[in-house]
């Protein structure tokens, strides 16, 4: 099979994760001492696209492990509507693989006027926000050259992974990031089996939660991107509110677990509706059956989404082309997109 650009990238991603784990030299430890020092009494995420999702996942983490509501801010709230907050006690983090959005680039320089502590994470050096941010964090995923990030976004999630457990003086959290590098260059050649996903239906969920819902919402827009599938992702408690009524066979329902009480919670939750559909398909650290796209769960849990992501991003443009799709040009995108 014709190997794209965006499925090179993708298979990069245990050598890049490996890389970092190596060669990181991001400030942790001002950012941890503000954070024990409660300077902050809340964090405002700040993306859009695939760095929202990330957003997300790092929304649950802060507010998980750190006890600070997080909440992941539209940037419209402060493009178009102008509106005005206190942020003198809040944290705000800008999410941006380009680091060249305008509207991010708008947000930051309001927050900090707004009096906000601003962190910038991101794959770009020159970013024009850089200068004006209290902490930069650089991914370091070099040059992504296609349109769908893949590398970047898991880069992403290991430096808010570090940043979250540079306040956990118990955890060397790098060297979890070593071994799992390690672990995932080892399992590189053993990938998911994209044939058994039907390439005839076009339309579905992906449901998890925990920190699996901000993953979820990542494979959602990817099958969005390369494969023009409408497959929306929501939370197992959620999707008992109203979306199940769409369950039937020949939909597409996708399910996420992980090794937590979130993955339990899943699992009791769709014990009902995955009998609704013939096209049930579950991404889960327990190898069911010939429909199960299993990973191998690591002993710190909120490393999973990146060792599931190592597996989907080669699995899902390869699913890409079978369908006969170019995987590189996805339809009516650019890799940086200007809005307001």
């Amino acid at each position: 099979m014709h190997k794209s650009l965006v499925l090179t990238e993708a298979l990069s991603i245990p050598e890049k994760i490996n890389y970092l784990a190596y060669n990181d030299y991001n400030n942790y430890t001002e950012l941890s001492k503000l954070i024990f020092k409660k300077k902050f009494q809340y964090i405002v995420t700040i993306a859009r696209g695939t760095s929202d999702c990330a957003a997300l996942y790092a929304s649950y983490m802060f507010a998980k492990h750190l006890g600070l509501p997080t909440y992941s801010m539209p940037p419209s709230i402060i493009t178009l509507e102008k509106s005005k907050f206190d942020f003198t006690k809040a944290l705000v983090i800008i999410i941006s693989q380009s680091g060249m959005s305008e509207d991010l680039v708008q947000c930051e320089l309001a927050a900090k006027k707004m009096g906000a502590t601003t962190i910038l994470i991101s794959n770009n050096t020159e970013s024009p926000i850089i200068n004006n941010a209290n902490l930069f964090y650089h991914i370091n995923a070099g040059e992504e050259k296609s349109v769908a990030a893949t590398k970047s976004f898991v880069l992403t999630l290991v430096i808010i992974i570090k940043i979250i457990f540079s306040c956990k003086e118990k955890i060397d959290i790098n060297e979890h990031i070593k071994i799992l590098g390690e672990n995932l260059l080892l399992d590189s050649s053993n990938q998911w089996n994209y044939k058994i996903f039907d390439r005839s239906i076009n339309i579905g969920f992906v449901v998890s939660r925990g920190v699996g819902l901000a993953i979820s919402n990542e494979i959602s827009l990817k099958f969005k991107e390369l494969c023009q599938e409408m497959i929306e992702p929501f939370s197992s408690a959620e999707v008992m509110h109203g979306p199940k009524s769409l369950i039937q066979n020949s939909f597409k329902l996708l399910t996420l677990s992980i090794k937590d009480n979130s993955g339990i919670s899943v699992n009791q939750d769709l014990k009902q509706i995955i009998k609704l559909t013939n096209m049930h398909y579950n991404i889960s650290f327990e190898n069911n059956d010939e429909t199960s796209l299993f990973y191998n769960p690591y002993k710190i849990s909120e490393l999973d989404p990146i060792i599931i992501l190592s597996k989907f991003y080669p699995w899902i443009v390869n699913y890409s082309l079978y369908k006969g799709l170019n995987p590189d040009m996805p339809r009516y995108l650019t890799k940086v997109t200007n809005t307001l």
